[in-house]
């Protein structure tokens, strides 16, 4: 779709549309790295990548995995979500934006605590440039120096060393100890990703043609095999099934490789909305308002019949919906996909150096569901427990599980679990306020996020 270039120029803030400062410090800190004539390029880039996908007009070379953002330049894309937040909301994504506003909310947070972090500027200059593809990492390095400093600890970033063996993100010294401490951040597994395409794989060409029937359905599936071990007749074969009976009751199933039902999808709750709202058409809303329910890290895939409002983003009428709720409960998935921390562990020992005790932080996102993160705080437990450190002297390990969540209620929240181990009697503990994002004001509850509970705001 064509965008005008000069989008940024005019005013697009709503009456009494809120700042948010914390916010705002962090944005204009990181964009600040760079040149004007740098940033107006990459935002507009990041603006037009964004409209392109989320209305399926990207060309088909370029799709790559459908993705709002481009794989070049994933920075650029969180600033550009900070920016939308904060003075455009028109063209701002609630689901991805709940996972990287509170992380630069609280970076902006702790700002003149990071701008006394010797090599601070060069860390940032590395996140901006030669790692604007992957910034989770620089971002999380962030986010702990900035524990530390809460905490008056000197921190000091040390600068790369092409062609040397990696060292060690930073050294600490706090309470007159010095501390060496490594960061890893590991990323969403490539089974994820490849789970999500299969499913799309095994739902699309059956939901293309049920849409050319004119039909609304609704399909409420579990699996309880590996996608990759399912028939790509599987669901196919049971809408068959389903539309083969002249009642259009719903069909239901139950075998070795899941249970679900298809039946007539009830559009009367869009349509009541859409008298008097558009609805996002990527939101948490949109899902509840089609599958009936809300739930945390739903997996749901939508083919809509729609009129789109005059922000493309939204749906002003819609005729016709198509819809796949999924849940995946097949033991060998869930397994797959609490991966163990025990090579991010493992490779940040070797960065260690030798001559004074060690930390090492771990961070991950927890998106793919409660029950891989109650495996995975299993498995990591027993890692740290029975890990050889191999002559180093890790003294600490710290695992954060970052949950973010964009409601129908609360376009953003956020929940933080962290479990510390202490593995060499003799050293006290360096950071004893572990949580990195959350601020110090809110309320942290007792236990884990997957436990159910309702997160804070």
């Amino acid at each position: 779709m064509q965008i005008s270039p000069n989008f940024f120029e005019v005013d697009l803030r709503p009456p009494g549309w809120p700042d948010d400062p914390d916010l705002r410090r962090a944005v204009d800190w990181f964009t600040s790295f760079m040149s004007a004539d740098e940033w107006r390029s990459r935002r507009f880039s990041a603006l037009e990548r964004f409209l392109n996908a989320a209305t399926c007009s990207l060309a088909e070379d370029t799709a790559g995995v459908g993705r709002f953002f481009s794989a070049d330049d994933q920075f650029a894309w969180y600033l550009f979500l900070g920016q939308a937040n904060l003075d455009h909301p028109t063209v701002y994504d609630f689901m991805f934006g709940s996972r990287v506003l509170p992380i630069l909310r609280s970076i902006g947070r702790s700002l003149d605590l990071l701008k006394g972090v010797e090599g601070i500027g060069n860390r940032v200059q590395r996140m901006v440039g030669a790692e604007r593809g992957q910034p989770n990492g620089g971002l999380f390095e962030l986010l702990v120096a900035a524990a530390y400093r809460r905490e008056g600890a000197e921190v000091r970033f040390l600068p790369e060393q092409p062609g040397v063996s990696k060292m060690h993100d930073m050294d600490i010294l706090i309470r007159g100890q010095e501390w060496a401490v490594e960061c890893k951040r590991m990323e969403l597994g490539e089974y994820t990703e490849n789970e999500r395409s299969r499913a799309r794989e095994l739902w699309l060409p059956t939901a293309h043609e049920v849409k050319r029937r004119g039909l609304n359905v609704l399909a409420n599936v579990q699996f309880a095999s590996e996608l990759n071990d399912i028939s790509p007749e599987y669901l196919a074969r049971h809408t068959t099934q389903w539309m083969s009976a002249a009642s259009f009751g719903p069909h239901r199933w139950e075998d070795k490789h899941g249970s679900g039902s298809i039946g007539k999808l009830d559009m009367s709750r869009l349509k009541a909305l859409l008298k008097t709202d558009d609805v996002a058409l990527h939101s948490s809303r949109m899902m509840e308002l089609l599958t009936g329910e809300y739930k945390r890290n739903a997996k749901v895939i939508q083919v809509l019949l729609a009129r789109m409002a005059e922000n493309p983003l939204y749906v002003s009428e819609c005729d016709q919906a198509i819809v796949l709720n999924w849940e995946s409960h097949s033991p060998a998935a869930i397994d797959a996909k609490a991966r163990d921390i025990l090579k991010r562990l493992a490779d940040g020992v070797r960065q260690l150096p030798a001559d004074r005790p060690g930390v090492i932080h771990i961070g991950l996102e927890a998106v793919d569901g409660d029950d891989v993160e109650r495996l995975r705080y299993d498995k990591v437990v027993r890692t740290i427990t029975n890990f050889d450190s191999q002559g180093k002297e890790l003294a600490y390990v710290y695992v954060h599980w970052f949950a973010p969540e964009s409601s129908p209620t609360r376009s953003e929240a956020f929940d933080e679990t962290c479990h510390w181990a202490g593995r060499r009697p003799g050293h006290f503990r360096p950071l004893r306020d572990e949580m990195l994002v959350l601020a110090s004001d809110v309320e942290v509850r007792d236990g884990v996020h997957w436990d159910g509970k309702t997160p804070p705001d």
